[in-house]
């Protein structure tokens, strides 16, 4: 048993505190393990003044943590699902998930509580191509900017007025406290389907290291890795990169968790063409119900 773990994560205020989180649920377990934060930073948060997929995509926020990884300067990595590819990097996986949050989108807006409500061609910052193609669908008239930084920085452009609106996961203003009902509106899952893994906390480790895949299995939480799968499995048939709009979110139906529904969503970058499909299946056959989805939305 290792005396002390290394967790490498992003420098970022969310991150640092989803690192936390994860620490204290293997505090539950290993109360006498030493856990030490490598807060690194990645080119991700350096370059914040283009588009991510102008300039590589999500990967940005995972290439410097991965190869301290690989060349074992950190134990295990801290990451939110949503910024993990489909397909993973060589020699590394993800070895748990943390119990998903709430995963619905927030408007963030000082006057206006929807999408509806915000005034013909207002300015609405964000840089997620997903949220950008289904405001368009809902509102074509908006302007919508790119909009990058983290929370806090991003919550601050737009009390000073450089936007409108912006948009953000819940689960994040939540981790961090910053959820403030007065400019904080709640997006509707079927009003905008959130990002594949939105709401999760992933933990990855080298692929061959037997000792840490059996201390993260303790904290995996077991009904959000079943619900996952079929997301996961969607995103890595696609390869869908980060000008991809994509979107997909599981459920279980019934009882005793034995079925999942999922919903999915696919368009072209410009947001012509949406596509919408669901799928339900037996929990276990989660992978089956994603690639079924792939191959009918393609």
């Amino acid at each position: 048993m290792k005396n002390t773990l290394k967790i490498g994560t992003r420098k970022s205020a969310l991150a640092l505190r989803q690192t936390q989180i994860v620490i204290d649920q293997f505090k539950l377990y290993y109360p006498n393990i030493n856990y030490q934060i490598i807060p690194i930073i990645t080119t991700g948060d350096l370059i914040k003044d283009r588009n991510l997929y102008d300039i590589g995509g999500k990967a940005l926020f995972l290439k410097e943590i991965e190869r301290a990884l690989l060349e074992k300067q950190i134990d295990i990595a801290v990451h939110s699902l949503k910024d993990v590819p489909g397909k993973m990097t060589i020699g590394l996986k993800i070895a748990a998930l943390l119990e998903r949050e709430d995963v619905r989108d927030v408007l963030i807006c000082q006057k206006y509580k929807s999408i509806a409500e915000l005034p013909y061609s207002s300015v609405v910052g964000t840089s997620s191509v997903r949220r950008k193609v289904l405001l368009q669908q809902q509102r074509p008239d908006l302007n919508i900017v790119t909009f990058r930084g983290n929370i806090d920085s991003r919550i601050a452009k737009l009390l000073k007025g450089e936007v409108e609106a912006t948009i953000l996961a819940i689960c994040g203003l939540k981790r961090l406290g910053l959820f403030n009902a007065q400019y904080c509106h709640i997006i509707e899952i079927l009003e905008m389907l959130p990002a594949i893994g939105q709401g999760v906390i992933a933990v990855e480790i080298r692929e061959d290291d037997r000792i840490l895949e059996e201390i993260c299995s303790t904290i995996n939480h077991q009904l959000t890795w079943n619900l996952i799968q079929g997301e996961r499995a969607f995103l890595e048939y696609l390869d869908a990169s980060c000008r991809t709009p994509i979107g997909a979110y599981s459920q279980y139906i019934g009882e005793n968790y034995e079925n999942i529904q999922t919903d999915f969503m696919l368009s072209d970058f410009e947001g012509n063409i949406i596509t919408t499909h669901r799928e339900i299946g037996k929990t276990e056959k989660g992978r089956e119900i994603g690639i079924k989805a792939a191959k009918r939305m393609t």
